[in-house]
């Protein structure tokens, strides 16, 4: 009889441990996805010659100011009033931007970040694309729609776009020599 119990006890050690290894498993895979605080960057446009995708969004990470300004430059001063007269300024010390173009349109959509995190080296950028229903002239000038965001630097291999819950796009980062 004396064997019954102590049996029963080695099984509940075996079970308790297994179910902290569970347990410990599970909150690292919800640790591993770390959301990310970003600030909207206003009163920049897309500058002429930027290498963006036909037809389709295109996603740009900025690291340094040098590769940021050769495709986005401060909006025109005739544009202030849907704009801020200064552009907002990224601290490329500490953040990095990421920009967001879409296809020009004479109706432009509404553009808004929905969330902004980091799960196994690869930065996941949501945004939420809504159509605008005003009626618009057909003869307008078509407008560049553009999200520009700052987030804090992060080491990451990967920056996926998500728009309206599709990805989209998805950029590698590029070695020192590619």
């Amino acid at each position: 009889m004396s064997f019954l119990p102590s049996s029963i006890n080695r099984f509940r050690i075996s079970v308790s441990s297994v179910l902290l290894f569970i347990l410990l498993f599970t909150s690292l895979l919800v640790l591993a996805q770390v959301t990310l605080k970003y600030r909207m960057l206003n009163g920049y446009v897309l500058s002429s010659d930027a290498p963006v995708n036909k037809g389709k969004p295109t996603l740009f990470v900025f690291e340094q100011s040098e590769t940021f300004w050769q495709v986005f430059r401060p909006a025109a001063s005739g544009l202030a009033a849907v704009v801020s007269k200064r552009p907002d300024q990224a601290n490329f010390n500490r953040e990095m931007v990421i920009g967001i173009t879409i296809p020009p349109t004479n109706k432009p959509p509404k553009l808004s970040i929905s969330k902004v995190f980091v799960q196994d080296s690869t930065l996941t950028v949501r945004y939420i694309r809504m159509k605008d229903t005003t009626s618009v002239d057909p003869k307008a000038i078509m407008a560049q729609p553009i999200l520009v965001v700052a987030i804090p630097k992060q080491i990451v291999l990967r920056t996926r776009l998500v728009e309206n819950g599709k990805v989209i796009q998805t950029l590698r980062k590029h070695e020192e020599g590619d």
